[in-house]
């Protein structure tokens, strides 16, 4: 670990927005800095429109909500966050911005630097994943990374994407992006067998049992996926997809729940309750985008059948198809076939079960604020 001997060094973090994932994050975070004389301060803006619906927003004490406007550009989002008490709280010793070109307050701060912190570094995928992009876009991405003095990647691959851009690869972290596993896993532990029985009982479960866990959006092909679960259900007659979530395409999942048996609607689960469907079921089904629900799968040792979308988030790289996971092809009729062959192999599907489990040991909130911690040090150090 390096050592600050300086007095006392004060560090700033502008997230997109507040997600009850990050809360653990940022809490531990501000814990390990503090044990190295750093100080931390959170601010996140407001929630972006497409978000609001999944209600899994939070508003922590300590951390600082900073006013939002979003606007239409181009066809795009973009979002102007106002950092003028950022600007008088400062300048900080180091400042840690989203790597996106959608943040108008991120060139504000880039051309007046001085008055609001000593050195920059920026906290991103790495590359656009989860839509297409133009060169243009791709270039002024990189072109924004390479004004920082720092790079936190999410992943591997986004961190060497910089490097191949020209980032210094001794100036960056690979954070090992995760929910708070730990917790999750303490979770699913907890929950017994009368409490499955219980809730199998309740929800009508018959044995054959998949989960969907995430936002209900366009993202998440979420019409694909419960085609697929009424054409598995005409396959296996005791099958039940179990959706925990909310989003815009709320309502279309609760019409089908109404008005099926084998749709069950739960809502956004946190905590106990999300362990315990969790535990009900044998695996998940995530047609569209997936990203930080690979953790979920992995921790849980449900593996995830999804399709080959262009689109996926960064964290779609902690799993191997075949091995923690199955891709089928974007066509609903082979993926629910693909997924009724996982079900009538059970062989086949306790091995991908068990490579979950010891693939999950690798991802831990403590390992992802150590990571976090030590780049910031780094950071810190080469600045003085």
């Amino acid at each position: 670990m390096v050592k600050i001997s300086a007095a006392r060094k004060r560090v700033a973090i502008i997230h997109p927005w507040m997600p009850q994932y990050r809360l653990a994050f940022f809490q531990r975070l501000s814990e390990k800095l503090e044990s190295s004389d750093i100080d931390l301060t959170v601010y996140y803006g407001e929630t972006p429109p497409e978000w609001k619906k999944r209600n899994d927003s939070r508003t922590p004490d300590g951390m600082f909500c900073l006013p939002t406007k979003f606007t239409r550009f181009g066809g795009r989002l973009v979002s102007r966050k106002d950092v003028s008490d950022l600007r008088s709280a400062g300048p900080f010793d180091l400042l840690i911005l989203e790597q996106a070109i959608r943040n108008v307050e991120t060139y504000q701060i880039v051309l007046n630097q001085r008055r609001y912190c000593k050195d920059i570094a920026m906290w991103g995928h790495g590359r656009t994943y989860t839509k297409k992009k133009t060169n243009l876009e791709e270039r002024l991405k990189q072109a924004l990374t390479r004004k920082s003095s720092w790079f936190f990647g999410y992943t591997d691959a986004g961190v060497q994407e910089v490097e191949r851009n020209g980032f210094p690869s001794s100036s960056t972290t690979v954070v090992q992006n995760t929910i708070d596993a730990d917790s999750l896993r303490r979770d699913l532990s907890s929950v017994t067998a009368e409490e499955i029985a219980e809730f199998e009982s309740l929800h009508s479960l018959g044995g054959t049992t998949a989960v969907y866990v995430g936002g209900l959006d366009s993202a998440k092909k979420i019409p694909f996926l419960l085609d697929s679960a009424r054409i598995i259900r005409d396959m296996v007659p005791d099958f039940t997809l179990l959706v925990i979530g909310s989003g815009d395409l709320a309502g279309m999942v609760e019409k089908v729940s109404s008005n099926s048996h084998h749709v069950v609607y739960l809502g956004p689960l946190f905590g106990k309750d999300k362990a315990l469907a969790l535990r009900s079921a044998s695996i998940m089904l995530n047609p569209g985008r997936v990203g930080l629900v690979a953790v979920d799968s992995l921790c849980s040792g449900l593996p995830i059948v999804t399709t080959d979308w262009e689109f996926h988030a960064p964290e779609f790289e902690y799993l191997t198809d075949g091995s923690t996971c199955l891709v089928s092809s974007s066509d609903v009729e082979v993926y629910a076939h693909q997924t009724v062959s996982l079900f009538n192999n059970p062989q086949r599907l306790r091995l991908i079960q068990q490579n979950c489990m010891a693939q999950s040991a690798q991802f831990s909130t403590d390992d992802m604020v150590a990571r976090f911690a030590t780049g910031i040090e780094c950071a810190l150090e080469r600045g003085d």
